[in-house]
């Protein structure tokens, strides 16, 4: 779902995707907290989430969906309040920035009412030629989908 900040009671300035995931039994870790290293599964799910509702899936063919075929450069994360039960979690994404070969998603893990922020921060990818592996430029499909979330 795509929301302005009117939606949001002007909590987050600018339109955002917002993608409920489930927090599984599997993710916690022995203080039943959700271990750090899964905020960024979540994330992730959410950022393909988004790229879904435009008809965009994971391709064998790299050709298919060029942009699919990038890595990410820096993931940066402050954590909050934790997550320490299994259910569902709110995951806020938008974009911050997006450069001729780079895309920076900004995003917050909330409850799902939003009376709780769990965690915050930054998630860059760089898309790159599969042969040389070196950046190259977005799609104008991609540009077109990021614009709808830019702030």
């Amino acid at each position: 779902m795509t929301e302005r900040a009117s939606d949001l009671g002007g909590a987050l300035p600018g339109p955002c995707f917002t993608f409920s995931s489930t927090v599984h039994y599997d993710e916690l870790d022995p203080m039943n907290m959700l271990h750090n290293t899964r905020y960024a599964v979540h994330v992730e799910r959410a950022i393909i989430a988004f790229f879904g509702t435009f008809g965009r899936r994971w391709e064998r063919d790299v050709r298919r969906n060029p942009d699919q075929f990038h890595v990410v450069k820096e993931f940066r994360i402050e954590f909050l309040t934790p997550i320490s039960e299994v259910g569902s979690v709110d995951v806020k994404i938008w974009v911050e920035r997006i450069g001729n070969s780079s895309c920076s998603f900004g995003f917050l893990m909330q409850s799902p009412g939003g009376e709780i922020e769990h965690a915050r921060g930054v998630r860059t990818i760089v898309k790159l030629d599969p042969e040389t592996l070196r950046p190259v430029p977005w799609t104008d499909k991609f540009r077109t989908y990021c614009a709808q979330i830019l702030r």
